[in-house]
């Protein structure tokens, strides 16, 4: 698939890695949707950068939270683009520390909603939106590591989107490939570069010996969507982490 003149919703691109990958796909032709929920002034500036790349880029507000906002982002981003977005960069995603005898039905609710719930509406608008000879890609972010003692409702949310990816490759196949992205430690933490870097044990950082950076992670982005026989994967984008797992 050809990324030039493509069309892009990129959820949670505001910050760090949702704007990272939103810059990559503008600097390489794709005009961009950047959703947000509470960061307006970060989407903005997200905004600017993706226009000063020569593509539109436009700001679209929801809370993934609420299934009928799903359906109002999606609708609002075809038609601030103009186009039905053909490129679906899941990247949102609620991340809360508790423990199980923490988890309350409504905390569990909500992490499920945004972390898998918002991926799936969003796929399906997608799917029904598509021209019949249209092609799409969908990246699912995802955490290189599922199991967190301290983080229950986020280490299900996060088993369920890997699960859900590879379901979803195969019920949209052959027209759109749906792939995962598992990120291992990516820096800076925030778009703030004047953070201290916090120091990492070898085995948290892996092979690698390293943190990876947000350019990598849309090196990967880019270069999965140039290939339309990768469909259904995990994608490891961690340094190495996932081969001593």
């Amino acid at each position: 698939m050809e990324i030039q003149g493509a069309t892009a919703l990129v959820t949670g691109a505001s910050r760090r890695i949702g704007r990272a990958l939103a810059l990559a796909l503008a600097s390489n032709g794709c005009g961009v949707a950047i959703h947000y929920h509470t960061s307006q002034a970060e989407a903005l500036e997200t905004k600017a950068q993706v226009r000063e790349r020569g593509v539109d880029g436009e700001v679209v507000q929801a809370d993934l939270a609420n299934s009928n906002e799903c359906d109002r982002l999606w609708k609002e981003a075809v038609d601030a683009m103009g186009a039905t977005p053909n490129i679906l960069v899941n990247n949102a995603s609620f991340f809360a520390r508790a423990r199980l005898d923490d988890v309350s039905a409504d905390a569990f609710d909500h992490a499920i909603a945004v972390n898998v719930r918002a991926p799936m509406l969003l796929a399906q608008a997608m799917n029904r939106d598509l021209a019949p000879d249209g092609v799409g890609k969908i990246f699912n972010i995802n955490d290189r590591r599922q199991v967190y003692r301290s983080r229950f409702t986020y280490a299900i949310s996060n088993t369920a989107l890997t699960g859900m990816t590879k379901a979803l490759a195969v019920s949209l196949a052959p027209r759109i490939q749906v792939n995962e992205l598992r990120l291992g430690v990516i820096m800076p933490l925030s778009d703030d570069s004047t953070d201290d870097v916090p120091s990492y044990s070898s085995r948290t950082l892996g092979p690698a010996r390293r943190t990876g950076t947000l350019e990598e992670v849309s090196q990967a982005v880019i270069s999965v969507i140039g290939n339309d026989y990768i469909n259904g994967a995990s994608i490891s984008v961690d340094g190495g982490l996932s081969a001593i797992d």
